[in-house]
C-alpha cells in the first residue's frame, strides 16, 4: 500500500512539470493565438505594428494561427473573414526577443474593460486554478494520505509474518 501511494505521489510530481494537454509550443519569435467563439468565421489573421501598418497575414486553420520569425516589438492581431471584414482585434501583444507571445481576444478584451475586483471581472477572466495547480494539489493530497497511512501503520503491532 505504501509503495503504491508513493508511486502515485511520484507520478503526480513528474506530471506537474508536463505542459497541459493542448498547450501550444511554437518556438522563438512567434506570436500565436486561438480565435474566440465570436470570431469562429475568421479566415485570416493580420499582424499589425504599433502604427497600424500590416506586417504580415496568415491563414486561420482550425481556429489557430501563428506568426513566426518576428522581430521583438509590440503588435496587434486582427481576425478577418475571407472578404476582409474585421471580426476581432486582440489586446496589445508584446514579443520579447527569442520569446513567444499569445494574442488574447474575447473574454480577455472584456476583462480589460471591467474594473478589477468586480464580479464581472471575475466572470470575464474565467478565474479558477490551472491544470498544474490542480496536479500539485492532488500530489499534496496523496502525500498527506501517505503520511497518515504510514503513521497509522506504525502504531499497529506488526504480525510475525510482516
Amino acid at each position: 500500500m505504501k509503495k503504491a501511494l508513493s508511486l502515485i505521489l511520484a507520478v503526480g510530481l513528474v506530471l506537474a512539470g508536463v505542459p497541459p494537454v493542448g498547450a501550444q509550443v511554437f518556438g522563438p519569435n512567434t506570436v500565436w493565438g486561438n480565435t474566440p467563439l465570436s470570431a469562429s468565421a475568421a479566415a485570416n489573421a493580420v499582424l499589425l505594428d504599433t502604427s497600424g501598418k500590416i506586417v504580415t497575414m496568415v491563414p486561420v486553420v482550425d481556429g489557430k494561427f501563428a506568426f513566426r520569425d518576428l522581430p521583438a516589438g509590440q503588435y496587434l492581431v486582427v481576425l478577418q473573414t475571407a472578404t476582409g471584414q474585421e471580426l476581432a482585434r486582440s489586446l496589445a501583444v508584446t514579443l520579447d526577443s527569442g520569446g513567444e507571445a499569445e494574442a488574447l481576444f474575447g473574454r480577455d478584451n472584456l476583462a480589460a474593460a471591467v474594473p478589477p475586483g468586480s464580479t464581472a471581472a471575475a466572470a470575464a477572466t474565467g478565474g479558477g486554478l490551472g491544470t498544474t495547480a490542480w496536479i500539485l494539489i492532488g500530489a499534496a493530497a496523496v502525500g498527506i494520505t501517505t503520511a497518515v497511512v504510514i503513521a497509522t501503520n506504525n502504531n499497529n503491532v506488526a504480525s510475525p509474518s510482516r
